[in-house]
């Protein structure tokens, strides 16, 4: 599929709503979206929760919504999945396919504490029925959250965070009901704000299985903003062990815009699919105001290649790139999007660039080949490797086109 922008007289109009709604990535119908929650591929369907409030377009009320995808381009919306109640907020977690049902592994969140609990769903995740002798699992903390739970040979095991103390903690489970403390990892490379939304997965590299753990971190990240950090390394049901040191911070995106993304548990043909929200806490008020709030990332699939010494995280879009660049590195290069942002190429620093966001990329042959997925309100520039991503969420005047200028 080729992702393209709204035709220019589509795009200069000046309803709002219109202006800004994307062509190629998830929003919700209406009012505040965040984090991707309990991604799961379930008899035949892509399953996309995610934190929601039903009443408005400012973060409140946390529940979990919901849309389901056939081929993670085209949504179905769907009633929300879980809901607030009087026990608490429906924070972000996970979800796990068993069988002809769903289970959703989730943090309920109060002023005072915060739990891991879990709820099933016997209709393809239309309704969910919450667990009665919720939670599953209790620290008495007031910060300990977002679970990520996967299958791990004959057990389940569980990835949450101490955001905190920067510590991603393993426990693992029979029934996902009954939990047990396995190990701890962290703190670890960026540690400048909360750590979130872990995620912990296989990848193979040439024959080699290794494991690869998501951190998201708010803020501390590029520019002090929010992102998420990466390790790469083993993990034989009980610990993870990073492959390479942890002193420096291995980012998955180098641009404002991609948080607490998530990947999908039983993908078909084993891929390793990812979507991250497309948006930061740090400039959220600076948004126009359309009726609803937020986007996801395309979906992209992950994979691992070798730079140097040291074997990296990839990412591919679903979808076919609007733009592409080759540029001669000998020459600074830079393109635009009139009255939207600048891209480009600076071979003085060797850096791709979005804005002022920046990622290092080194020329082959004195080239570099770029890509760029354009929509009404985003810009993701990527290297054709897909070593190097610039995610960023932008709000142009009307009237923009869209359209990819060559400045020199």
């Amino acid at each position: 599929m080729l992702c393209v922008p709204l035709p220019q007289k589509e795009a200069m109009s000046t309803d709002i709503d219109f202006l800004y709604r994307p062509g190629f990535h998830f929003t919700p119908a209406k009012n505040w979206m965040n984090d991707p929650n309990g991604l799961v591929f379930h008899k035949g369907e892509y399953h996309l929760f995610y934190q929601h409030n039903p009443f408005g377009t400012k973060w409140g009320h946390m529940s979990w919504g919901h849309a389901v995808s056939t081929d993670l381009l085209n949504w179905k919306h769907l009633d929300i999945a879980i809901s607030e109640d009087a026990d608490g907020a429906i924070f972000s977690g996970s979800a796990v396919s068993i069988g002809d049902e769903i289970v959703a592994i989730y943090t309920r969140h109060t002023e005072t504490n915060q739990t891991q609990c879990i709820a099933t769903s016997k209709d393809n995740g239309r309704t969910f029925t919450k667990f009665e002798s919720n939670p599953v699992l209790d620290l008495d903390m007031a910060d300990f959250r977002d679970p990520k739970v996967f299958r791990y040979e004959d057990q389940w095991i569980m990835a949450v965070v101490k955001p905190h103390e920067h510590v991603c903690v393993f426990y693992k489970s029979i029934d996902l009901i009954k939990w047990e403390f396995l190990s701890e990892f962290g703190p670890a490379a960026a540690i400048g704000g909360v750590w979130e939304c872990p995620d912990l997965f296989p990848l193979t590299y040439n024959g080699e299985e290794l494991w690869v753990l998501l951190i998201s971190l708010n803020p501390g990240a590029i520019n002090n903003g929010t992102g998420t950090q990466y390790f790469v390394g083993s993990f034989d049901g009980v610990t993870f062990r990073p492959k390479y040191p942890i002193e420096k911070p291995r980012w998955l995106d180098h641009g404002r815009d991609n948080y607490a993304g998530a990947t999908f548990n039983d993908a078909p043909d084993g891929r390793r699919i990812f979507i991250g929200w497309m948006a930061n806490w740090q400039d959220l008020g600076s948004h126009p105001a359309t009726s609803w709030t937020n986007a996801m990332t395309i979906p992209r699939e992950l994979g691992l290649t070798k730079i140097g010494e040291e074997i990296v995280l990839t990412q591919q879009p679903l979808c076919s790139p609007t733009y592409e660049l080759i540029i001669d590195t000998t020459k600074k290069h830079r393109s635009g999007l009139t009255g939207f942002v600048e891209l480009g190429y600076d071979p003085s620093t060797q850096k791709i660039f979005v804005d002022n966001y920046t990622a290092d990329v080194k020329p082959v042959n004195n080239r570099i080949h770029l890509k760029v997925l354009v929509d009404q309100s985003s810009v993701e520039l990527y290297t054709s490797d897909g070593v190097s991503w610039i995610t960023m969420a932008v709000f142009p005047q009307a009237g923009v086109t869209r359209a990819l200028s060559d400045f020199g």
